[in-house]
Protein backbone atom coordinates (compact mmCIF):
# COMPACT_ATOMS: atom_id res chain seq x y z
CA UNK A 1 0.00 0.00 0.00
CA UNK A 2 2.54 2.54 1.01
CA UNK A 3 4.69 1.45 -2.47
CA UNK A 4 1.70 2.60 -4.42
CA UNK A 5 1.30 5.99 -2.59
CA UNK A 6 4.38 7.06 -2.91
CA UNK A 7 4.06 6.23 -6.63
CA UNK A 8 1.11 8.13 -7.41
CA UNK A 9 1.28 11.19 -4.95
CA UNK A 10 3.61 12.74 -8.16
CA UNK A 11 1.46 12.39 -10.21
CA UNK A 12 -1.58 13.77 -8.25
CA UNK A 13 -0.03 17.04 -7.91
CA UNK A 14 0.70 17.86 -11.82
CA UNK A 15 -2.99 17.67 -12.57
CA UNK A 16 -3.05 21.45 -10.16
CA UNK A 17 0.18 22.25 -12.65
CA UNK A 18 -1.41 21.82 -15.68
CA UNK A 19 -4.50 23.80 -14.43
CA UNK A 20 -2.51 26.53 -13.42
CA UNK A 21 -0.74 26.09 -16.77
CA UNK A 22 -4.15 26.26 -18.88
CA UNK A 23 -5.59 29.33 -16.73
CA UNK A 24 -1.68 31.18 -17.62
CA UNK A 25 -2.61 30.42 -21.07
CA UNK A 26 -6.21 30.97 -21.56
CA UNK A 27 -6.29 34.15 -19.06
CA UNK A 28 -3.41 36.09 -21.48
CA UNK A 29 -5.66 34.76 -24.51
CA UNK A 30 -8.55 36.27 -23.23
CA UNK A 31 -6.45 39.56 -21.98
CA UNK A 32 -4.90 39.80 -25.53
CA UNK A 33 -8.20 39.70 -27.47
CA UNK A 34 -9.29 42.26 -24.60
CA UNK A 35 -6.93 44.65 -26.15
CA UNK A 36 -7.06 44.10 -29.63
CA UNK A 37 -9.59 47.02 -30.43
CA UNK A 38 -7.24 49.38 -28.36
CA UNK A 39 -4.14 48.94 -29.86
CA UNK A 40 -2.68 50.30 -32.75
CA UNK A 41 -0.98 47.18 -33.90
CA UNK A 42 -3.22 44.40 -33.60
CA UNK A 43 -1.59 41.55 -35.23
CA UNK A 44 1.90 42.42 -33.47
CA UNK A 45 -0.14 42.40 -30.52
CA UNK A 46 -1.48 38.93 -31.22
CA UNK A 47 1.50 37.05 -32.96
CA UNK A 48 3.53 38.04 -29.79
CA UNK A 49 1.19 37.06 -27.52
CA UNK A 50 0.64 33.73 -29.16
CA UNK A 51 4.82 33.29 -28.85
CA UNK A 52 5.33 34.13 -25.45
CA UNK A 53 2.22 31.61 -24.70
CA UNK A 54 2.96 28.95 -26.19
CA UNK A 55 6.76 29.09 -25.11
CA UNK A 56 5.86 29.41 -21.56
CA UNK A 57 3.77 26.66 -21.89
CA UNK A 58 5.45 24.42 -23.72
CA UNK A 59 8.94 24.41 -21.83
CA UNK A 60 6.69 24.35 -18.64
CA UNK A 61 5.39 20.81 -19.93
CA UNK A 62 8.51 19.82 -21.33
CA UNK A 63 10.17 20.72 -17.34
CA UNK A 64 7.02 18.50 -15.68
CA UNK A 65 7.60 15.96 -18.42
CA UNK A 66 10.81 15.06 -17.06
CA UNK A 67 11.05 12.06 -19.63
CA UNK A 68 8.24 10.37 -18.82
CA UNK A 69 5.02 10.48 -20.97
CA UNK A 70 2.30 10.07 -18.52
CA UNK A 71 3.35 12.76 -16.53
CA UNK A 72 2.72 14.96 -19.54
CA UNK A 73 -1.09 13.52 -20.36
CA UNK A 74 -1.92 13.94 -16.67
CA UNK A 75 -0.50 17.87 -16.81
CA UNK A 76 -2.56 17.98 -20.12
CA UNK A 77 -5.38 17.00 -18.67
CA UNK A 78 -5.40 19.54 -15.94
CA UNK A 79 -4.58 22.16 -18.60
CA UNK A 80 -7.95 20.96 -20.94
CA UNK A 81 -9.57 20.75 -17.67
CA UNK A 82 -8.84 24.63 -17.16
CA UNK A 83 -10.09 25.49 -20.96
CA UNK A 84 -13.26 23.87 -20.32
CA UNK A 85 -14.05 25.84 -17.16
CA UNK A 86 -12.65 29.03 -18.46
CA UNK A 87 -14.40 29.11 -21.69
CA UNK A 88 -17.93 27.94 -20.12
CA UNK A 89 -17.22 31.06 -17.70
CA UNK A 90 -16.31 33.46 -20.42
CA UNK A 91 -18.89 32.41 -23.18
CA UNK A 92 -21.08 35.32 -24.06
CA UNK A 93 -24.34 35.31 -22.54
CA UNK A 94 -27.81 36.10 -24.52
CA UNK A 95 -29.21 39.64 -23.89
CA UNK A 96 -32.64 39.66 -22.86
CA UNK A 97 -34.95 41.86 -22.53
CA UNK A 98 -37.90 41.73 -20.43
Amino acid sequence: MRKTIETILPFLTLLPIGFALGSLYFGSLWLTVKQLPTTTRPVRLFVSSFFLRISIVSICFYLVMDGQWERILICLLGFIIARILLVSRWEPRPYHQD
